[in-house]
């Protein structure tokens, strides 16, 4: 049985355990990164945009910014009331999983792209938004091609952080860098650059043969800005799934190890 390393925040981190156990993996698991909620000024303002129908699109980019959206709006307004606010609001999501995290809430989603990323999204709705308001609920590490395409195609973007993301360094993070030193991970699944980034300066504030010690591996970016990120940190990236959520990494990485595996 092939060892993955799945990093992914705390909240997360026993769904996608399990999901990489079912696919016949055995796993050792850190999370990167920590995320909290931000309430400030720019979501207050989204809240009262909302209240007065001043809002044409809003898009969710991961069920962390589906979760932090719904908890803040939790303490300005009733569900009933936000609900009902935003069905006024053409709601799109990144991908089916942040889809989910939606409509788990009852709110419906009108579209997601065909290619889950900030460039699919920007291809969806850039014949769309010229004079519209837009409003993008994300974490404070958000891709900035997504609100300046936005804004190139002539919409009003609203960009707000709704949850932050600080890099981890704790027990569960230091036993996975001295497994990756000493060689008994196969293969790595990264999901964000931020994660990747995280993971990166553990391992390599412990030995300076981390990079190598990873590229004896196979590594898996879930989408091409955490393959950049890896491979500016000089990581060579083996897959990148054709849809960009975990479920697809992992069964991208569970029918291809056995090829792309490294001697």
């Amino acid at each position: 049985m092939k060892t993955l390393a799945v990093m992914r925040p705390k909240n997360r981190l026993e769904e996608s355990k399990q999901i990489a156990e079912a696919a016949g993996f055995n796993t050792i698991c850190a999370s990167p990164v920590e995320i909290s909620f931000n309430d400030s000024p720019t979501f207050e303002k989204f809240i009262e945009d909302l209240r007065n129908s001043n809002i044409n699109f809003l898009i969710i980019t991961s069920t962390n910014g589906a979760d932090a959206m719904l908890s803040l709006a939790s303490a300005k307004m009733s569900k009933e009331e936000f609900k009902r606010h935003l069905a006024d609001v053409e709601v799109i999501a990144i991908g089916p999983v942040s889809t989910r995290a939606l409509e788990n809430a009852q709110i419906t989603v009108a579209e997601i792209p065909d290619e889950y990323s900030s460039k699919g999204l920007v291809e969806l709705l850039s014949k769309r938004v010229n004079g519209k308001t837009v409003y993008i609920l994300r974490s404070d590490h958000g891709d900035a091609l997504l609100s300046q395409g936005l804004q190139d195609a002539g919409a009003d973007v609203y960009d707000v952080a709704v949850y932050s993301l600080t890099k981890l360094k704790d027990e569960d993070m230091l036993f996975l860098a001295k497994k990756t030193l000493s060689g008994d991970i196969d293969a790595f699944a990264f999901t964000s650059a931020l994660s990747a980034s995280s993971f990166i300066d553990v391992v390599s504030s412990i030995s300076s043969e981390a990079i190598d010690k990873i590229n004896c591996s196979v590594v898996a970016a879930i989408g091409y800005p955490t393959k950049a990120r890896l491979e500016s940190l000089g990581v060579r990236v083996d897959l990148v799934p054709p849809h960009a959520t975990y479920e697809c990494m992992i069964r991208t990485l569970a029918e291809q190890i056995g090829l792309s595996e490294r001697n």
